[in-house]
């Protein structure tokens, strides 16, 4: 009974020293505790100040970069060439603007410095290059013409270059000139051009109004004056006598005037109207600018 109780007595003391060894460390770790989380604060604000050192690197350079891209995109359009200039909208592609202006990626590339093809800026002013003493946007074209007054066909070097605000005033001009609806002008030139004067499209069809070499010839032939349709004016006065012709041999009728505009008055008359979504089309756009 004695040695039972000794040991008893061993065991408990040995507990009582275990645990007041036990307290001794969580009162050091609690003492400890203070100090980490200080540090741990100062980590933290550290990391932070880090990022927002990095986030102001990223923005500075960011403003650095569009700050230089003019330079960074100054055109050599090469010996002998010259600028065409053209400022990227939004939802232009590279590839985009040089199938519109008979051009390729890489030459607009190389010409503009550019070094993803797949990257351009809405804003950023393109050089289109062409030969000098060919085409240029001053209007100093070469002629379309031949001595014997035949339209070339697909001449892109006697294209003139245009804007929509300068397409725009001269067709609101011809439509005094030629006592035709000015919204009539603007509506058929939208659908047929876009406003352009330095496209030709697949069938033939020249600048802003889309007129085809033989139907410029015999307008050339039945008024007697040379007008070349590679040239802007010269291109809108043809649509305009076009469109008169139209008019007066219709009778004013409006939807006849516009499909025959598009697939020849000889084919209105003998076949009637059969393109009533080009016709529906041009209407809704002489509302939009009537």
């Amino acid at each position: 009974m004695t040695v039972q109780l000794q040991k008893s007595n061993q065991t408990t003391a040995i507990k009582q020293r275990e645990n007041r060894g036990n307290n001794g460390q969580n009162q050091k770790q609690e003492s400890l505790n203070p100090e980490r989380a200080r540090r741990y604060t100062k980590l933290h604000l550290y990391q932070h100040a880090i990022l927002l050192l990095l986030a102001a690197l990223l923005l500075f350079g960011s403003v650095m970069v569009s700050g230089s891209q003019p330079a960074a995109h100054a055109a050599n359009p090469g010996t002998g060439n010259a600028c065409n200039w053209y400022r990227v909208q939004r939802g232009d592609t590279l590839s985009g603007i040089a199938l519109r202006y008979h051009s390729n990626i890489w030459t607009l590339a190389k010409v503009n410095n550019i070094w993803n093809v797949n990257l351009i800026f809405v804003g950023q002013n393109l050089c289109i290059p062409y030969r000098q003493g060919s085409s240029s946007s001053n209007g100093n074209a070469a002629s379309g013409l031949l001595p014997d007054g035949t339209v070339r066909w697909y001449d892109y070097n006697a294209l003139e270059w245009s804007t929509r605000s300068q397409v725009t005033t001269l067709l609101r001009q011809a439509a005094a000139i030629y006592h035709l609806p000015a919204n009539l002008l603007l509506a058929i030139a939208w659908q047929e051009s876009g406003w352009t004067q330095h496209v030709i499209a697949r069938d033939g069809g020249i600048g802003v109004m889309q007129l085809m070499p033989y139907t410029a010839q015999s307008l050339n032939a039945s008024t007697g004056v040379r007008r070349d349709p590679y040239h802007l004016w010269d291109n809108i006065n043809l649509g305009a006598i076009y469109l008169s012709y139209l008019w007066h041999n219709f009778g004013g009728n409006l939807v006849k005037v516009v499909s025959a505009y598009n697939e020849g008055g000889w084919a209105v008359i003998h076949r009637g109207i059969f393109n009533w979504s080009y016709v529906n089309n041009v209407l809704y756009l002489m509302r939009v600018y009537g």
